[in-house]
């Protein structure tokens, strides 16, 4: 059992992405940490995912793909991804040589996530103490201050003192009520592709003491599945449709509802308004052989998902005509006569014709005339949300005059608004913003040596 009764310099409440960056960087400055988290291992969704760490290589780039975003918030991740990496390699963990297109635009390499957050864990276990299967966490407020927080941990009930606290419990994607109240649409039953455990406890703590809400609270990140299919750590990666970019997505209406070469993450967004939350992927064999067959990203796996998908008793079809196609879908309950108009229209405005289209057409329209022709059921997942509580950009938690709640700090995706509809990078929010939220929470308190005179 770890010694509670000194005091600590920081609490650190979640052990994902961002809290594990967050109580790495607080001991690099000579803080004592004390790192909470409700799971039975620290990771969070991190250490579900595939360990790709980029973003967008530069401003430009980055205010294209998100027009609409923070404009501090974003940019500061940019300019941070380089310590990043850095931050990694100096735990001594492999980082892959660097690749210029992920998604096409942005800059990514892959991180061991799980020797990576081993070492920082017991790197901070070594300075302060990690206690995982907590409950019951409160925050400790003295005149409208943050002071600390109280918990429970192994039955007994804790109160420890800090001169900061940050919050990075991952976000509220697996809270059905926090769903339905901001990204709406039904959401409370979307399925969850990340760490279920996070159900808005940071956000809720930030609220508790004042706090107020980001913006973009109806955004979120995540990518189609094939349906209907159970969503679990075993098919996250397997089966996520990234290739979906190059096809053509309609609803049980027969019709397009999303420009698909802007990411499966956007269709995915958009999925959760149509009728029933389901829709049907549809491409052509040369879409199969050039995109769906190959591997998404360096280090990603060359599966033939279509085939797993039919496997697992989703809903596929693979004919020899589009019409044969047609057909089947139309048994899936989409409307059989639209979906052939919408096909169409989609083939003569691919040519250039002058037609109107429900949804714009994409960059790389699909050639949809090589057969066999392919047919997939997909429904919409969530990994996080891009809303949750506002900051600034040293992760001051902000109330609702944008004012700083004093001692409150967020990072990782508890800090929302800095991305709109598309995606710019996940873990690595966590580890920018998780320094930044160490160096803006001791900077009271200043050197390792003064930190050491104030214990």
């Amino acid at each position: 059992m770890p010694d509670l009764t000194s005091s600590f310099d920081l609490v650190v409440v979640g052990g994902g992405a961002a809290g594990l960056a967050t109580a790495n960087r607080a001991v690099d400055l000579g803080a004592r940490v004390l790192l909470l988290d409700k799971a039975d291992a620290v990771g969070g969704s991190a250490a579900l995912s595939a360990g790709i760490l980029w973003t967008a290589p530069n401003r430009e780039v980055l205010d294209r793909i998100q027009p609409d975003a923070d404009p501090v918030l974003g940019p500061l991740v940019v300019e941070g991804y380089e310590q990043a990496v850095a931050d990694v390699r100096d735990a001594g963990a492999d980082v892959s040589d660097e690749w210029l297109d992920h998604l096409e635009w942005g800059r990514a390499c892959k991180v061991d996530i799980k020797a990576l957050f081993t070492v920082w864990t017991r790197k901070v276990e070594s300075s302060g103490a990690v206690l995982t299967g907590v409950s019951d966490v409160g925050l400790v407020t003295d005149d409208g201050a943050v002071t600390g927080v109280r918990f429970r941990h192994d039955g007994t009930h804790q109160s420890i003192r800090a001169r900061g606290v940050v919050l990075a419990t991952g976000g509220f994607q697996g809270d059905p009520e926090l769903k339905q109240m901001f990204i709406g649409h039904g959401a409370d039953d979307i399925a969850v592709r990340s760490n279920p455990q996070s159900v808005g406890d940071g956000f809720r703590l930030g609220r508790s003491v004042g706090a107020a809400a980001s913006r973009h609270l109806s955004g979120f990140y995540g990518h189609t599945l094939p349906s209907p299919l159970p969503v679990n750590p075993d098919v996250f990666l397997r089966l996520t449709l990234y290739f979906s970019a190059y096809g053509v997505i309609v609803n049980r209406l027969g019709r397009r509802f999303t420009d698909e070469s802007l990411g499966d993450e956007v269709s995915n967004q958009f999925l959760i308004r149509q009728p029933g939350h389901r829709a049907v992927l549809i491409w052509d064999d040369t879409v199969q052989q050039n995109r769906a067959l190959a591997v998404p990203y360096p280090s990603g796996m060359a599966l033939d998902r279509h085939a797993e998908a039919k496997a697992l008793e989703a809903r596929t079809a693979e004919t020899g005509t589009l019409a044969e196609l047609v057909d089947t879908v139309a048994t899936w309950g989409v409307d059989r006569a639209a979906l052939l108009t919408t096909l169409d229209d989609y083939r003569r405005a691919a040519r250039g014709e002058d037609v109107a289209l429900d949804a714009p057409l994409p960059e790389r329209p699909s050639p949809l005339s090589t057969g066999p022709f392919r047919a997939l059921e997909i429904q919409p997942c969530i990994t996080i949300p891009f809303g949750g509580l506002r900051v600034d950009g040293d992760c001051r938690v902000l109330d609702r005059d944008d004012r700083p709640v004093p001692g409150l700090f967020a990072a990782g995706a508890d800090a929302g608004g800095a991305q709109d509809l598309r995606y710019v990078g996940g873990i690595v929010f966590g580890f920018v913003f998780g320094r930044r939220a160490a160096d803006a929470a001791l900077a009271q308190v200043g050197s390792p040596e003064r930190l050491a005179v104030a214990r």
